[in-house]
């Protein structure tokens, strides 16, 4: 919410440009404050628009209007769920699916190319949804860019009551893995190629460690992305996890103190799999930290990234999943959520009287960087995102994102709708 008595101001760039200039370097662990004094700058609400059919030849890489410059997209959740894009100067109000007029729709979204034209599609979870009248089996939406299509519902084959098909959801390519975490017994993650089904994993499947038992919330958070060899690698997060011993166990036989588990599918597009649990880091007592997978990333060029929050460990991985860096002063109460761009990972965390965020590198510590500003204060749990030259932050119970200049670290408020709506996701 907003700190009472200081002034809501709103802005929206006229685009979102990549910003290269190196800043200045503080230690993550520590309170140092950079030489500039960010800010944020006062202005106008912008333009809603709907989307218009248009040509996308000229669309680049994350662009859903086809006007040639990187987009952003958001999901709210309210009354009814809403999605919007932030397009040069603009706010895209995309229509809601027909019979989606529901709270759970913008859970979750992500971009993804599903179709054969250059506009990026949005890929959104609605985990309310109810499918063949189970309630809560929950679906995906593929909002196509350029407007060139209808959207398209992905669900999943066999829908199972209260699943939450599409709490979570990661794209790479016209690839788009959908998490449905409470699908009993442990959860499981559906792959699309296309929009097209192409396989369901959970811990049973073969070449998947692990066992699949109640309450897991295997799927729960996802990452794609390349890795060495050539394949697609799929990391998926189960924080739910316990360190119980072979085979499947019973709730009852399980201690207080769920671990988490990543499992890494070196390539989800092959066929037979092949999946290896990454190893978490170690807390100040020698023990495995717990939470691992709570939060986790794909750092393009350099492969995943997993935060435990207890023992405050950010550790990295390169595309041959071998280990090669562990942060780690993160310490408690830190409840971190990452997000990447090119040899950069950029995490927003901390307690209500410390707030960050870092920039972070994957080998180099020297490289690592503390940004503030009084924005920090509002920030929402998991709402990050880093794309378009810019690290979207969400404020906390609005329709607010501040998008801040990593060169700098000053920020842009921007304020993308009114109503009762709050961002619960980003992606850009």
């Amino acid at each position: 919410m907003p700190v009472p008595g200081r002034p809501l101001v709103v802005l929206l760039v006229g685009a979102l440009t990549a910003c290269s200039a190196p800043g200045p370097a503080a230690t993550p662990g520590t309170t140092a404050t950079p030489a500039h004094v960010p800010s944020v700058r006062a202005a106008t609400r912008p333009p809603v628009v709907r989307p218009v059919r248009s040509g996308c030849e000229g669309a680049s890489a994350r662009d859903f209007d086809g006007d040639g410059r990187d987009d952003v997209a958001l999901g709210y959740l309210g009354t009814t769920g809403r999605v919007h894009v932030l397009s040069a100067g603009r706010v895209i109000h995309v229509p809601t699916p027909p019979g989606n007029r529901m709270k759970g729709f913008g859970w979750s979204v992500t971009m993804a190319h599903v179709n054969d034209d250059r506009c990026v599609d949005l890929v959104v979870g609605t985990r309310t949804l109810t499918v063949a009248g189970r309630k809560g089996a929950g679906g995906v939406y593929v909002l196509h860019g350029g407007a060139a299509a209808p959207p398209r519902r992905l669900v999943s084959p066999l829908p199972q009551e209260d699943a939450a098909f599409g709490e979570s959801v990661a794209a790479y390519g016209d690839l788009v893995a959908i998490g449905a975490p409470r699908e009993l017994p442990g959860g499981a993650v559906y792959l699309f190629r296309k929009g097209v089904f192409v396989r369901r994993i959970t811990q049973e499947t073969p070449g998947v460690p692990g066992s699949s038992e109640v309450a897991d919330r295997f799927g729960d958070r996802l990452a794609l992305g390349p890795l060495a060899g050539g394949g697609v690698g799929l990391a998926i997060g189960a924080p739910e996890e316990y360190a119980d011993g072979a085979g499947r166990q019973d709730v009852g036989a399980r201690d207080d103190s769920p671990l988490g588990a990543v499992t890494v599918v070196r390539d989800v597009t092959a066929r037979r799999l092949s999946a290896v649990r990454l190893r978490p880091p170690r807390d100040d007592d020698g023990e495995p930290c717990a939470g691992f997978g709570d939060s986790l990333v794909y750092v393009p060029g350099t492969g995943p990234a997993v935060f435990s929050p207890p023992c405050g460990r950010l550790r990295f991985y390169d595309l041959r999943l071998k280990a090669i860096r562990t942060v780690t002063d993160l310490r408690e109460p830190w409840d971190a959520e990452l997000a990447a761009a090119d040899g950069q990972v950029a995490a927003l965390g901390g307690d209500h009287g410390d707030p960050a965020l870092l920039l972070l590198s994957p080998r180099d510590e020297a490289r690592d960087r503390r940004l503030t500003g009084d924005y920090l204060a509002d920030t929402a749990h998991r709402g990050i995102a880093f794309g378009a030259g810019r690290i979207m932050v969400t404020m906390q119970g609005a329709a607010d994102v501040a998008l801040v200049d990593p060169a700098t670290g000053k920020a842009d408020l921007v304020k993308t709708a009114t109503g009762d709506l709050f961002i619960k996701a980003v992606e850009g």
